[in-house]
C-alpha cells in the first residue's frame, strides 16, 4: 500500500534533526523493555504453575470420587470394576481417612492417616518420591510418612514404632473416655520427600488396619482414578459420572484444586493487565517521535495533499511510522525476552537459594502468551499512534 511505502522510507530515512533519531531510539527501548518484561514474566508464570501442577499430582489423583454427603462411602455402593472398565481409564484405587493422634520417642502428634489398597501407588506416583524404606511394607502394615512429619515424630530409622490413637465410634462414652479410643500399634517403613505439603501431611499405611483402627468397616473416604496421558479427561469424567450416578461426586484434579486454580489464573491477568499498562505509558514515547516527524514534514504533507493525497492517506502514513516504531520495539523485546526465558529455562542461570527440590526458577515458553504479548503491546502502540496524528494533523 502507498501509505505504507512512504512510512518505510520515513523510517529509515535520516532526519533533519537528530534529536528525532534520539527520540525514535527512545521510543524502540521504551516499548521493547515491557515487552521483554512480560514475556519473561509470563514464562516463569507458566513454570511456576507447571512445576505446581506436577508436584499436586504427587498426592491428588487425575479423577477422585467422594461423597456427596456425608465423609464416607459404602464400598460396595459403587462398582470399581465398571469404572476400571472405562476407556481412558489405567487404574482404581481406594482409600479411607481421617484424623487420629500419633506418638513415636515420646512425641505426641495429631495427623491425617490415610489408609490405602493396593492399587494405590498405581494411582499416586509415591514412589519416585521415596527417600529410603520400600512401599511394599504397607500392605504388612508398616506406615510411609512424609519427611517432615518424621522428623516431628522423630521416627527416622525404619522399623521406629509407632503408635496410633483414635475415636472408637461404637464405644464412645462420657463416663468412661478412654473406652472410646482405639489403637493401632505400627512401625515406619519408609519416608517421603516430595513438596512441603506432602512432607508435613502424608501417612499412609494398609487400608483395612485403618478401618479397623477407625470402626470404618466397609467404608471408604473415596475413589481415585488414574486416567491414561491420551485420553480426554473430561470424557471420562462424564462416563464416570453416568456410572456413579448421584451416589457420589466425580471430580477431577482442577476441580479438586478450584481455589487455587482460580487464584493462578487471577494472578496471571493482573501480570498481564500490570504490563500492559506499563507498555502503554511507554507508547507515550512515541508520541514525541511522531510529533516531531510531522513537524518536519510539514512541506512533503502540502506536497502530497497539492497532487491530490487526501487526509486518510497522509494520516495512515504517520500513524504507519509509528506503528513501525512499535513493531521494532516489539521484536527487539520478543527477541530478548525469549533468549532469556529459554537460556533460564534450559540452562537455569537464575538458583534459587536455599535447600530446594528445585534448583533454578522454573520458565516455559507458553505460544499464545508469547502472541498475547505481542498482540497486546501492538494494538497499544497503533492507538496511541492513530490518536497522536489525527490531534496533531488538525491543527495543521
Amino acid at each position: 500500500m502507498l501509505w505504507s511505502t512512504f512510512a518505510r522510507r520515513y523510517m529509515f530515512s535520516p532526519k533533519s534533526h537528530s534529536v528525532i533519531n534520539i527520540i525514535a531510539f527512545v521510543s524502540l527501548i521504551a516499548v521493547a523493555v515491557p515487552t521483554a518484561a512480560m514475556i519473561i514474566l509470563l514464562g516463569m508464570f507458566a513454570g511456576l504453575s507447571g512445576t505446581i501442577e506436577e508436584l499436586s499430582a504427587a498426592s491428588d489423583a487425575d479423577i477422585e470420587i467422594v461423597a456427596t454427603r456425608g465423609s464416607t462411602l459404602s464400598d460396595d455402593s459403587i462398582a470399581t470394576e465398571d469404572i476400571a472398565s472405562i476407556e481412558g481409564v489405567e487404574h482404581v484405587a481406594t482409600y479411607v481417612e481421617q484424623s487420629v493422634i500419633a506418638t513415636a520417642a515420646g512425641r505426641r502428634i495429631p495427623i491425617m492417616l490415610r489408609g490405602v489398597d493396593s492399587a494405590y501407588f498405581d494411582v499416586i506416583p509415591v514412589a519416585q518420591y521415596l527417600q529410603y524404606g520400600r512401599l511394599e511394607s504397607v500392605a504388612a502394615g508398616d506406615m510411609i510418612l512424609g519427611a517432615a512429619l518424621s522428623g516431628s515424630l522423630a521416627a527416622y530409622g525404619i522399623g521406629t514404632q509407632i503408635e496410633l490413637y483414635a475415636l472408637n465410634r461404637k464405644q464412645l462414652s462420657t463416663l468412661l473416655p478412654t473406652s472410646g479410643i482405639s489403637r493401632l500399634t505400627t512401625r515406619l517403613g519408609g519416608v517421603v520427600n516430595a513438596n512441603a505439603e506432602i512432607n508435613s501431611a502424608l501417612a499412609i499405611t494398609d487400608i483395612g488396619r485403618v478401618q479397623r483402627l477407625l470402626n470404618y468397616d466397609g467404608r471408604i473416604t473415596a475413589i481415585i482414578v488414574d486416567v491414561n496421558d491420551n485420553a480426554d479427561i473430561d470424557a471420562v469424567e462424564r462416563s464416570i459420572e453416568s456410572v456413579v450416578g448421584t451416589k457420589a461426586d466425580v471430580l477431577t484434579r482442577e476441580e479438586q484444586n478450584a481455589s487455587m486454580n482460580a487464584i493462578l489464573r487471577m494472578e496471571k491477568y493482573a501480570i498481564v493487565l500490570i504490563g500492559l499498562m506499563i507498555a502503554l505509558v511507554a507508547t507515550f514515547a512515541i508520541v514525541g517521535s511522531v510529533i516531531m516527524l510531522i513537524t518536519e514534514k510539514q512541506r512533503d504533507i502540502a506536497t502530497l495533499r497539492a497532487i491530490g493525497a487526501n487526509r486518510r492517506l497522509v494520516r495512515n502514513i504517520f500513524v504507519g511510522e509509528g506503528l513501525l516504531l512499535t513493531l521494532s520495539g516489539v521484536l527487539l523485546g520478543t527477541l530478548i525476552g525469549v533468549a532469556i526465558a529459554l537460556g533460564q529455562q534450559y540452562y537455569g542461570w537464575v538458583r534459587i537459594p536455599g535447600n530446594s527440590m528445585l534448583e533454578s526458577y522454573p520458565v516455559k515458553l507458553v505460544t499464545t502468551d508469547l502472541l498475547m504479548v505481542i498482540v497486546g503491546v501492538t494494538l497499544i502502540g497503533w492507538a496511541v499512534s492513530a490518536l497522536t496524528v489525527r490531534a496533531r494533523l488538525k491543527q495543521l
